[in-house]
């Protein structure tokens, strides 16, 4: 049983980290000494964080129930999720804790207020009116975080979403140098600033590798070799050139509310409907299916595995399309179903019984969580505690 590093580069797919040029030295050494999956499948919702609680239970977003980055109702601030406490399944952080293993998480989506992490700064996007410091604070580790803050004061006056990977890997460097935690988790989100602000293209896909490279890098060298390592990806990007409002069309025919609305997830959308009588449910399929950048209605298998079996129906966008609460101007976006073309993603691994250098295509983001709590030598079976 060794150390385990885990490493989730934001919105990077497959095609991306396949195409890193010679001069990105960090991928291309670490590439070499780990087994590479590439066309691998992601998991539906596509959206971060249900993606990322998946990554650590081994299981879909029906059965750990974090369904969406924030909650599905469109309001003008979203309410995030952030809390360790919402997922109900077992993660890896939580297995390895009970095994007498330490734990360190950086901006991993919902660990706010974990007991399982011992070193804690939890990703808590900015809201307006929210004093960010204090929300930190709040949900992780307070003198972790007020070093931080001493040590590395420029950094976080500096900090936004496209420069917080600086801050993050000069934390997690830190930490993996001074206190060598047996699991660590690091969450880069530059390539996925870059996506959404830029789109998917050569240039995007060369600022993408330079700060892919730079991150890995850093990452590598404060952990050792003698760290495992999983480097991983969790959704692609897709370009977008129109924002369509669903629920603009549930206003149109008077039912928006509520006990009546869309939730928009990027590339998909979902009806939320209590109680509309079935004429008028037909009538909003009807009129759903003739919206611009419609592309079709979600298989049941796609409902279930999103956690949304019981909603009256979802649909996916055509590539160019993102369905939103309010426009957004991205170039970019995510949340498509899982048969849009260039939509793989990759891991890859450095540890025991992984072979140096070897190329693989296939397999599923599930597969992490079984394989990290192999090397770790931990349990991922028992139930849930009540903590």
């Amino acid at each position: 049983m060794g150390r385990l590093l885990i490493i989730s580069f934001d919105a990077v797919a497959d095609s991306v980290w396949k195409s890193a040029p010679e001069s990105c030295r960090n991928i291309k050494a670490f590439t070499s000494s780990a087994e590479t999956f590439t066309g691998v499948r992601s998991v539906f919702l596509s959206n971060t964080y249900p993606i990322h609680c998946s990554v650590a239970t081994g299981k879909p977003p029906r059965d750990h129930k974090v369904l969406n980055n924030v909650a599905p109702f469109p309001v003008p601030h979203p309410k995030w999720t952030i809390s360790a406490s919402a997922i109900k399944a077992r993660a890896i952080w939580q297995a390895a804790a009970e095994a007498g293993l330490k734990v360190a998480s950086f901006l991993w989506p919902c660990t706010g207020g974990s007991p399982h992490i011992r070193w804690n700064i939890p990703e808590i996007p900015p809201v307006p009116g929210q004093n960010q410091i204090a929300a930190n604070l709040k949900e992780g580790s307070k003198l972790l975080q007020l070093g931080v803050i001493l040590r590395h004061g420029d950094l976080v006056r500096k900090v936004s979403m496209g420069t917080v990977d600086e801050l993050t890997t000069v934390c997690a460097a830190d930490i993996l140098r001074r206190k060598r935690p047996d699991l660590t988790l690091v969450h880069l989100t530059r390539t996925d600033y870059l996506g959404h602000e830029l789109g998917p293209g050569p240039e995007t896909s060369a600022l993408m590798h330079e700060a892919i490279d730079k991150n890995l890098g850093a990452l590598l060298d404060a952990a050792g070799e003698d760290t495992e390592v999983i480097a991983m990806s969790d959704h692609g990007c897709k370009a977008v050139h129109t924002d369509i409002i669903p629920n603009d069309l549930l206003k149109e025919m008077g039912l928006f509310g509520e006990g009546c609305f869309f939730e928009c997830c990027g590339g998909s959308a979902f009806l939320h409907a209590a109680a509309l009588p079935e004429p008028k449910l037909l009538a909003v399929k009807e009129r759903t299916a003739g919206l611009e950048g419609f592309s079709r209605f979600l298989a049941e298998d796609e409902m279930s595995e999103s956690g949304r079996a019981g909603l009256p129906f979802g649909f996916g966008l055509a590539q160019g399309y993102s369905a939103e609460a309010v426009p957004t101007g991205h170039k970019g976006n995510h949340g498509y179903p899982l048969d849009m073309p260039d939509y793989h993603v990759f891991y890859a691994v450095r540890g025991r019984g992984f072979s140096p250098g070897a190329k693989r295509e296939g397999g599923s983001l599930l597969d992490i969580a079984p394989i990290a709590a192999s090397l770790l030598g931990v349990d991922m079976d028992k139930e849930r505690s009540a903590k």
